[in-house]
């Protein structure tokens, strides 16, 4: 049986660490690969964006079957810890692979080979982020448990994203500032990345398999689908998952143009823009839990939603000026940590109630994965096609594609905030925020 006590220090630091590596070796791609598809590797920016979603659309299919595949080598293994293991060496390789300088390549071969690249680092996401958020119900068998490593897990996650918005400007400038600098930039973030999975490995190698996989003859796939459906908390926070990250991704992919065009900046000054942004979702991370113990969580999620949206706004309404577009952007950093942790939290809980009746915890965490990646694509397509409707940004570009961009960058983040907000309204009585908290009482 999972174990009844909090987990150590040391686990919940190891923990963590699984989440810091994999989101080194994968959090460049939604801030800066757009930007470098359309500049250096020339590929058109509707396309580019197109690029960037597929992946996602395959793991909307794909994702609940690896999740529930987890499951079964899991199994037959006695743990989840030898899929992390591959994980540690897989990621970190496939992000060098992505930056290799590809412009010489005719266009279809050229978009080929990312797209393909793209999907396998998209997939072997999945396998681990699978593998390592199940084995928090391995580690322990409590709602304080799991959410002390789902905390761990977010800071991991913050402060990878504030490793990477810090230090991928700064290195693709010291390198070069070309195809060559953002190749040098990758190699250096692979190498962190792949120190902290094994780190993560070593910590949590020992845990032996205790709950999370199906107790009788497996249904196919469809039907332990379908079934899922009975668990309305759960699509109720994963429907907001999906706006979060619609949101967020639309964001941080306009950010490099805004930096550009609307600020006059070079690509270094994108670390003064971001680092308030993962400070703040450090803040929001760590004022998560107390504020979920003090109010009942969907009024968390209703605030948090609200603050977000109205970082975006100022972002519309104030000077295109470092201070203020800096407090808009701690706004937004703010309410997006304090939503990274009860929604992982409040989703966890309820595929947990779930598996403890028989059904796959993998299948669960595949499905939110899907939907996590679904948000993220959905964000990127908005941006791409947002870029072939402001029109040419090389060289000076028009006043008119200036006004257009400064529409986009604020309208694409701010409308999936809105939508998230009117999703929550309807189903309060049922959403899992609420739900979950009452079942644990």
């Amino acid at each position: 049986m999972a174990d009844t006590f909090l987990p150590s220090r040391g686990l919940r630091t190891g923990f963590g660490a699984g989440a810091l590596g994999a989101t080194l070796s994968s959090g460049v791609v939604p801030l800066l690969f757009l930007f470098y598809l359309t500049e250096f590797a020339h590929v058109p920016p509707a396309l580019a964006g197109l690029l960037l979603a597929i992946p996602k659309f395959t793991d909307v299919v794909l994702d609940p079957w690896l999740g529930r595949w987890s499951d079964r080598w899991a199994r037959r293994t006695g743990s989840r810890a030898a899929l992390l293991a591959a994980n540690a060496l897989l990621l970190p390789s496939m992000l060098v692979l992505l930056f290799i300088p590809a412009g010489g390549l005719p266009l279809p071969l050229r978009v080929s080979v990312i797209g393909v690249l793209l999907v396998a680092q998209s997939l072997i996401f999945t396998v681990f982020s699978v593998a390592h958020t199940a084995i928090a119900s391995d580690i322990t068998d409590t709602i304080a448990g799991r959410s002390t490593l789902m905390s761990a897990r977010a800071l991991g996650q913050t402060f990878a994203g504030l490793t990477v918005s810090m230090l991928a400007p700064q290195l693709v400038g010291a390198f070069g500032s070309g195809a060559g600098g953002y190749l040098a930039m990758a190699c250096t973030l692979a190498a962190a990345s792949a120190l902290a999975l094994g780190l993560c490995w070593l910590a949590v190698r020992r845990t032996p398999l205790a709950v999370g996989v199906e107790t009788k003859a497996a249904a196919p796939l469809l039907t332990a689908l379908r079934s899922t459906l009975r668990n309305r908390a759960f699509y109720c926070v994963v429907l907001i998952l999906v706006l979060l990250g619609t949101s967020s991704t639309a964001l941080f992919a306009a950010l490099p143009y805004a930096n550009q065009h609307l600020l006059k900046a070079a690509p270094e000054h994108l670390s003064t823009l971001l680092t308030p942004i993962f400070v703040a979702l450090l803040v929001g991370v760590a004022a998560a839990p107390a504020l979920t113990r003090r109010m009942r969580p969907n009024v968390v999620l209703a605030a948090a939603l609200s603050t977000a949206l109205a970082g975006i706004v100022w972002f519309a309404a104030g000077p295109r000026e470092n201070t203020s577009m800096i407090a808009a952007g701690v706004l937004f950093g703010l309410s997006c940590g304090m939503l990274t942790v009860l929604i992982s939290t409040l989703a966890m809980e309820a595929a947990t109630h779930s598996s403890s009746q028989g059904e796959s915890l993998g299948l669960y965490l595949g499905i939110l994965f899907s939907a996590e990646k679904l948000g993220q694509s959905l964000g990127g397509i908005v941006v791409g096609f947002g870029l072939e409707w402001v029109g040419p940004l090389q060289g000076t570009p028009a006043p008119e594609a200036v006004r257009r961009l400064g529409l986009l960058f604020v309208s694409a983040p701010a409308a999936a905030l809105l939508a998230a907000l009117l999703v929550l309204l309807p189903f309060t009585a049922c959403t899992g925020a609420h739900s979950i908290k009452e079942h644990n009482a």
